[in-house]
């Protein structure tokens, strides 16, 4: 009978010892046929009971499962179990293109900025600098915390269907409007107020750009006239005069769409000038009220 007994305990032994893993591999199993039926919520416990078991036999749980378990979570919008497990994925040493860009999805659902960028400079620096999604994020960023010379960067990186987005031009337009790149803010100016015609800092760029281009030369030319009272150089004057007059008349065009947007006293100045350039003195009394 003893030895009936320890023939019954061994078999048992057996049977745990092959059961166990072959269980543990079935609820693995299982979790990736509900993965491809698109039961995220059932594939997520599946994944627990593995992770489980796998924990309790003292199994080594590898860097990708974990992975992959994450991104099951977050299909099924258990975003905190995601984050755990990637953050477990980690640990082990594991990292790939999807691990990185959900974090990132998942950390602007969480408004957390510093994460979020995080994750994407981690994205850009080990899988590619490439990416139109991840750049454009990285731009809007970069921007939003003032870090102007890695935006540029991000920037040249961008495919010009990402740079002609509307968010993404007026935002280059300002960087280098603070950093006084006036060559680049000049030349996308215009480009911009093709995209957006009513872009308050586009009309006011294009508006003194013309305006103190009158001014100057009229300015220039008067005291060379004043100078030198010559026939010939009463010639030059009304030849540089009619440059004035149509670089006045640019402006011009400008500025009244800006008082269109925001009439009174910051625009009015410049526009009783080149009134009173124009000898229109009833206009350019109107815009001088708005200043006195």
């Amino acid at each position: 009978m003893k030895f009936k007994n320890n023939i019954l305990l061994a078999l048992v032994l057996i049977v745990a010892a092959c059961g166990g893993p072959k269980n543990l591999t079935q609820y693995k199993q299982n979790a990736e046929q509900a993965i491809s039926e698109g039961n995220y919520a059932q594939a997520v416990e599946n994944w627990k009971t593995y992770f489980n078991g796998q924990n309790e036999a003292e199994n080594e749980i590898t860097g990708a499962e974990y992975a992959e378990a994450a991104k099951t979570a977050f299909k099924a919008d258990m975003t905190n179990q995601s984050v755990d497990w990637f953050d477990e994925a980690r640990w082990a040493g594991y990292a790939d293109e999807e691990m990185y860009t959900t974090l990132a999805e998942i950390f602007k659902g969480m408004d957390n900025l510093s994460k979020e960028l995080t994750a994407l400079e981690y994205y850009y620096g080990n899988f590619s600098k490439d990416n139109p999604e991840v750049n454009s994020r990285l731009f809007s960023i970069y921007d939003e915390i003032d870090q102007d010379e890695k935006a540029l960067a991000v920037w040249e990186k961008l495919p010009l269907e990402k740079q002609r987005e509307r968010e993404n031009i007026e935002k280059f337009f300002d960087i280098n409007k603070k950093l006084e790149n006036e060559e680049i803010v000049d030349s996308v100016s215009s480009e911009l107020l093709e995209i957006n015609p009513d872009h308050t800092g586009a009309l006011e760029w294009e508006a003194m750009k013309y305006y103190w281009r009158a001014e100057n030369r009229y300015q220039r030319e008067m005291e060379k006239y004043n100078n030198n009272k010559t026939r010939s150089q009463y010639r030059i004057l009304l030849d540089e005069l009619d440059k004035v007059t149509a670089d006045f008349k640019v402006a011009l065009s400008y500025f009244e769409k800006l008082w269109e947007q925001n009439p009174g006293e910051k625009y009015a100045p410049y526009m009783a000038n080149i009134y009173a350039r124009f000898n229109d003195e009833q206009k350019a009394s109107y815009y001088r009220k708005f200043v006195e």
